[in-house]
């Protein structure tokens, strides 16, 4: 993996890029700046879907939604559409992809600010992408992405159960936590954690190192891993379609289970995981074997210090609950400046959904007689995970409206 890439997966979609083409960008360490003492808990922070959202200020505009993202290894990134709202001037240097097959343009803005209440990071570069481009498949706007950049000189805290995010300076901090220190090992600013994988074709665990991402809602495989350990040949039931939309395009796999992933001392049994079939792209890589993400870091505080190559592990109250997957079988495209123009952007193959006749393309004018906006994208999700209901969608197909029955189904 080069030292280059700058990831940023996103809900259940893989969004990953990585240039391809211009080199590692050589920058000067990030400082930052406390307005008081050396910690800040940061205001306003959203938890959405799993993934950490706040307000970040550039340049002194804002705030926008940046999303926490130790995925964005080498640098932090913004929309570039938002740089060009703002008069920011960002240089074209070259061009990459992730996960599918398109290749798209990156920039590079120099001499920003990055800023939240209490800190602030100056003078630095910033990647300039596509990000929105992605917000019809996360179901929420985000304008940017804080990467290992400027993490890597904080130690960050990340309440999931309470929705609480505090920067502590990384030279004063001292861990006096109950959580599990994991020792990890950094790749540039890139966070990878050794995981045993537990699956249905061995007694014997597999080891692996997986990077460890705030910005993926599930958890995935690389191709060469999956396709070398038969993982999803193994699973006793699998769904196979587009599992991600990134910035290289819709990418796609197969959804199934493995029998544990272990991290440190903590066993998580038969969790739901993808397994992509990408033949190009960041999920092809062959250096790590997958992602670890927000699916298993959302149920534990997580403590994430870069300077001394660790993180604490805080186990909270959503630690047991088990892991399941869409029982109605659309991946849904959000869109509007509400995200309440909802669209099927496809079906996964032999679903409810499927077998319903529901088709890419289609837009849904309701569901259960409720207007799609009356959701977010948490709440259909949780919504269409009733295994056994009956759900009634009102479909609107080139000019024609029809209501269709589909009853969820635990699928995986």
């Amino acid at each position: 993996m080069k030292r280059s890439a700058c990831i940023l997966y996103a809900v259940f979609c893989a969004a990953a890029f990585r240039p391809a083409d211009a080199g590692a960008q050589q920058q000067s360490p990030a400082v930052p700046r406390f307005e008081r003492g050396d910690s800040v808990e940061v205001r306003d922070v959203e938890i959405f879907d799993r993934i950490v959202y706040f307000p970040a200020s550039i340049n002194g505009f804002g705030p926008y939604p940046f999303v926490l993202d130790t995925g964005a290894g080498d640098m932090s990134v913004l929309d570039e559409g938002t740089a060009r709202s703002i008069g920011l001037r960002s240089t074209i240097i070259g061009e990459g992809g992730g996960a599918g097959q398109e290749v798209v343009q990156f920039g590079l803005a120099d001499s920003t600010t990055l800023s939240i209440p209490g800190l602030s990071f100056v003078d630095r570069p910033l990647l300039t992408l596509p990000v929105r481009r992605l917000d019809s498949h996360w179901g929420k706007r985000k304008d940017g992405l804080m990467g290992g950049d400027l993490l890597s000189t904080l130690v960050t805290r990340i309440d999931y159960e309470r929705k609480r995010v505090v920067f502590h300076d990384a030279i004063a901090y001292g861990y006096s936590g109950p959580g599990e220190r994991l020792p990890v090992e950094l790749r540039g600013n890139y966070i990878f954690i050794p995981v045993e994988v537990l699956s249905y074709g061995s007694d014997e665990p597999l080891k692996a190192m997986f990077l460890l991402d705030t910005g993926v809602r599930i958890s995935v495989f690389n191709n060469p891993y999956a396709k070398e350990h038969g993982l999803a040949a193994q699973s006793p039931k699998t769904l196979s379609g587009v599992t991600g939309f990134g910035i290289g395009g819709a990418s796609r796999g197969v959804v199934g289970r493995v029998r544990g992933i272990r991290i440190g001392s903590f066993l998580f049994d038969d969790p739901v995981m993808s397994f992509s079939t990408d033949e190009s792209g960041v999920l092809a890589d062959t250096s790590f074997a997958g992602i670890i993400g927000a699916d298993f870091l959302s149920r534990f505080t997580v403590v994430l210090d870069y300077r001394r190559s660790q993180i604490f592990l805080e186990k909270n109250g959503g630690f047991a609950a088990p892991f399941e997957f869409d029982m109605c079988g659309i991946r849904f495209a959000m869109e509007g400046e509400r995200f309440d123009l909802f669209k099927v952007f496809s079906v996964f193959e032999g679903t409810p959904a499927a077998l319903a006749g529901v088709a890419a393309g289609d837009i849904v004018a309701a569901i259960d007689g409720r207007a799609p906006g009356s959701f977010t994208r948490e709440d259909l999700r949780e919504y269409l995970q009733r295994d056994g209901e009956a759900v009634r969608f009102t479909i609107e197909r080139r000019g024609e409206t029809k209501d269709v029955v589909i009853r969820l189904k635990k699928m995986i």
